[in-house]
Parts: structure tokens; C-alpha cells; sequence
């Protein structure tokens, strides 16, 4: 009786396990990509805060470097600060503001003195000015 009890309580142990899945790996499977490995299309390192350099043709993070100017009024909808990026010939300046999509590149017209279309980017008493539409949005504080 013993034996029979013995058989039927190991019958009905292992007839609850469940048996293993069989997994199959398939090719179209993609690894989960590492948080903070985004890149964008230049191959800069979103998340570390890189940004492209037309100047430097290289990814580089704007404050790092550069000249920094604080906004000068801050109702506006403009960030509190912008980077420029003087060429070391200083024939070129380039612009870093968050209300715009990428960097922008003014052209030196006289000493101190960088424009394009839109923007103007002038130096008076060691400080830098950016004007847009006559308007001064950003100054660099010393």
C-alpha cells in the first residue's frame, strides 16, 4: 500500500510541473539600446550634450570653449544663454542657440565685428553682444 500510495504521489508531482519553453532566437530580434547612446545624424552624443561644429567639423558641447552670453531679456522666449565659437583666424563665428535647429556661421566684416542675414555679433569694452532685428537678445557679463 505504501508502495502504491509512493507511485501515486510522485505520478501527480510531476504531471504539475510544467515542462520548459523552447525558445527560438530569431534574426529580426534587435538588442535593447543603452540609455543615453543616442546619437544624431552627425554621430554626436545627444545625451552628453554634444553638438556639431560647422567650424571645427568635429562634435563639440557649447559651453565648453566658447564665448557664453546671458539673455538680456528674460519675459522673452529665448533661452537664458547662447555660445559663440570664434574661429581661431577670426574670419568666422559661430552661433549656438537653442531656438534654432543648428548652429549658425556669421561672417567677420571688421575687427570684432561678425554678421549674416539675421544676426549681428559685435564686441564693445571686452564684451560681446548679439543682436537680432535690432533687437540685443544676448550679452556676455564679465
Amino acid at each position: 500500500m505504501k508502495y502504491m500510495l509512493v507511485i501515486f504521489s510522485s505520478v501527480a508531482f510531476l504531471s504539475c510541473q510544467q515542462q520548459p519553453s523552447k525558445k527560438t532566437t530569431t534574426t529580426s530580434e534587435v538588442a535593447p539600446s543603452l540609455v543615453g547612446s543616442e546619437k544624431d545624424e552627425k554621430g554626436c552624443l545627444v545625451a552628453a550634450g554634444y553638438t556639431w561644429s560647422k567650424l571645427k567639423e568635429d562634435c563639440i558641447r557649447p559651453w565648453e570653449g566658447t564665448v557664453t552670453m546671458n539673455v538680456t531679456d528674460t519675459s522673452t522666449n529665448f533661452e537664458t544663454a547662447a555660445f559663440v565659437l570664434i574661429d581661431s583666424t577670426k574670419q568666422q563665428a559661430e552661433l549656438f542657440l537653442k531656438e534654432e535647429p543648428e548652429s549658425i556661421l556669421l561672417d567677420s566684416v571688421a575687427p570684432h565685428l561678425y554678421t549674416n542675414n539675421d544676426y549681428k555679433l559685435s564686441q564693445e569694452n571686452y564684451c560681446w553682444s548679439l543682436i537680432h532685428r535690432q533687437n540685443t537678445l544676448y550679452e556676455e557679463k564679465k
